[in-house]
């Protein structure tokens, strides 16, 4: 009675294994979209674990990280790659500036890869930064005084080349006004005060890393008075990046003991 019992066991068993593998031989696809479904989710994981595990070794981050992407064409979805591994390190501000402003004339193509970019690390990325593209002047108003944010808030400026040169002519014109309405003497004008108010306008923390993409030797404009501490690293393309070559950069910014001129 037993052996019948173990004998038919075994029939079922065996006959479960002659289908399945009749199914994958008929439709291999099915088997092989499984398999990289998985492989997809192990090393999405694997990602995430890796990005973690950097945050909580780099001696420092930059507050502000600059995107500089000087190269006539332009991947949306490898900077919303960039921008989700800043975001997951811990990097609460992130500037995007490329020559012909694509990226804030489609902002809502880079918000969707962003997205994307989230959801193939972790399912629960969308739900942990409230993320703030702001794609125009008046967008940057809205950011909290002094570069101070709360909870999870991420902050994301898309500039061009034209955004530099109207930060110096916004904030010359305010001075102008104030010394004619004898709000200020000429005398007080200074690097400081000139700073101060480009604070007020800029609203971002002034960029301590800036990473540049592509082969031209110049900054083209990117917030050349913000610029004057940062650290300029250079990165041959931004097409394809891979994550190991971002950490890399971060992590050689980590070791360096920055003066601020002294």
């Amino acid at each position: 009675m037993i052996g019948n019992l173990v004998l038919r066991l075994i029939h079922y068993v065996l006959s479960l294994g002659i289908f399945v593998k009749h199914w994958i031989l008929h439709f291999p696809y099915l088997g092989f979209a499984f398999q990289q479904k998985a492989l997809a989710g192990s090393l999405s994981y694997g990602l995430q674990t890796q990005i973690e595990a950097d945050a909580r070794s780099f001696q420092k981050l930059p507050h502000h990280l600059g995107l500089l992407v000087l190269e006539n064409d332009v991947s949306f979805s490898d900077i919303a790659n960039l921008i989700v591994w800043s975001i997951t390190l811990g990097i609460s501000y992130i500037s995007v500036f490329d020559i012909n402003g694509e990226f804030k004339r489609k902002h809502d193509l880079l918000r969707e890869e962003i997205r994307k970019s989230q959801q193939s690390i972790s399912d629960t990325e969308n739900s942990k930064h409230n993320i703030h593209i702001h794609s125009s002047f008046t967008d940057r108003r809205n950011v909290s005084q002094n570069g101070c944010h709360s909870g999870n808030s991420v902050h994301i400026q898309l500039l061009s080349t034209e955004d530099g040169r109207h930060d110096l002519v916004q904030t010359a014109r305010e001075l102008c006004l104030e010394v004619m309405e004898k709000r200020r003497r000429i005398d007080d004008i200074s690097p400081q005060s000139l700073d101060n108010l480009l604070q007020e306008i800029h609203k971002f923390p002034d960029p301590d890393l800036v990473l540049k993409f592509g082969q031209t030797d110049s900054l083209l404009g990117y917030l050349p008075w913000q610029m004057r501490l940062a650290e300029i690293l250079c990165i041959p393309s931004h097409t394809s990046i891979r994550y190991k070559s971002f950490s890399t950069a971060i992590q050689n910014f980590s070791s360096i003991n920055q003066r601020f001129g002294k």
